[in-house]
């Protein structure tokens, strides 16, 4: 079968990742991913801020039996949550995706649930999920692609109360080294960005946001920076097979740097700094350390 069109999630995700992934301001990071002998995949991350101290982290396992499509996953937080998925694929149809969510917390009996649905093909990608309690809420989402070019819409309705609660479009266009993306949300938000792979050795982008969701990293905790626009610009420089060096600035004059290296096979340490360059003497600058195995 042919490579599928992207869920709407994907849309953009090139770019997001280079202005997200491999930064770590103001806490200290460890992932660890191994496979057992009987086929089962674990995975633990683990946050600790260096503001307050607090310890935050996660441990899943997921197992996936291939003759019946299936795949189940478990997973428990720190805030002693307790999540569950078991998810059908491929099966019953080629493309087909089915699967029931659910998280529980004992201290508080509160529980909650999902049913997931999704179809992919080559020229279109559709998602859609439910809520199993009281007041659902669905969630839809289809992007359709033709050549280089793709489109997206997604949905959030209140089933209850028959209410359409908010809802996305999207635009794109995709090559071997470029990427474009474009989505505007209920609107008044909206974002662009672009995705460049200028050589082997360097991957460049440019994000632009309004609205919602439009801050930079000193924003990242939740606080917003109402109707601005914020402009993002990034590169990732490969020095070599095992290290690269990460880099962004916005209009904010927040500078962000980051080093990685891959220490030894399975072992790979990368360190960040979110720079606040409007006040560098006494500004909130963050530093981050991250460790990731895997075996």
């Amino acid at each position: 079968m042919a490579t599928t069109t992207p869920t709407y999630p994907d849309l953009g995700k090139l770019a997001r990742d280079l202005f997200k992934r491999g930064y770590h301001p103001g806490i200290w990071q460890i992932d660890c991913k191994t496979l057992t002998n009987s086929g089962i995949e674990f995975f633990t991350t683990g946050f600790a801020s260096q503001d307050n101290s607090k310890v935050t982290g996660s441990l899943q396992s997921k197992y996936k039996i291939e003759d019946q499509g299936l795949t189940l996953t478990e997973r428990w937080n720190t805030e002693n949550w307790l999540f569950g998925e078991i998810m059908h694929r491929d099966k019953l149809a080629q493309g087909l995706m089915l699967a029931v969510e659910a998280k529980f917390q004992p201290g508080s009996n509160e529980a909650d649930g999902k049913f997931k649905m999704g179809y992919a093909h080559e020229n279109f990608n559709f998602l859609a999920d439910i809520g199993l309690n009281s007041e659902p809420i669905l969630n839809c989402s289809l992007v359709v692609g033709h050549k280089e070019f793709l489109g997206g819409v997604g949905t959030e309705f209140d089933v209850g109360n028959t209410e359409l609660k908010a809802w996305k479009v999207a635009l794109g266009w995709t090559n071997e080294t470029a990427t474009l993306h474009g989505e505007l949300k209920n609107g008044d938000t909206w974002l662009a960005s672009l995705f460049y792979k200028a050589s082997d050795k360097i991957d460049a982008g440019v994000e632009v946001t309004k609205g919602a969701g439009g801050g930079g990293d000193a924003a990242a905790d939740g606080e917003q920076q109402g109707g601005d626009v914020v402009v993002n610009l990034g590169m990732i420089y490969h020095l070599e097979e095992d290290a690269l060096i990460r880099a962004k600035v916005n209009n904010l004059v927040e500078l962000g740097l980051g080093y990685e290296q891959k220490l030894r096979e399975g072992i790979t340490a990368s360190i960040s700094a979110v720079l606040d360059c409007n006040n560098f003497k006494d500004g909130n600058h963050r530093f981050g350390v991250g460790i990731a195995l895997q075996c």
